[in-house]
């Protein structure tokens, strides 16, 4: 995973590994269930649920300023 060192990514393996079964399998699920769902948005390829990202249909939104960013989650930084 980016950004995720070999140290870091053992702490997680680990912390899963002791959690309840219950706990793992719904985490599993949400993960599934993100992938099923969030798609990239028709007009800006924002992550979004709809046709749509929740900024480009916005209808509170101006239309003529445009912001430019790297990568997608760098939106909500």
């Amino acid at each position: 995973m980016p950004g995720i060192g070999p140290k870091s990514a053992q702490r997680i393996a680990f912390h899963l590994l002791k959690l309840p079964a219950e706990d793992v399998e719904r985490l599993a699920g949400a993960i599934t269930d993100a992938k099923a769902k969030v798609r990239f948005c028709s007009q800006c390829f924002n992550f979004a649920e709809d046709v749509l990202c929740p900024i480009c249909a916005d209808p509170r939104r101006d239309p003529s300023v445009l912001c430019v960013v790297e990568e997608s989650s760098d939106i909500i930084a």
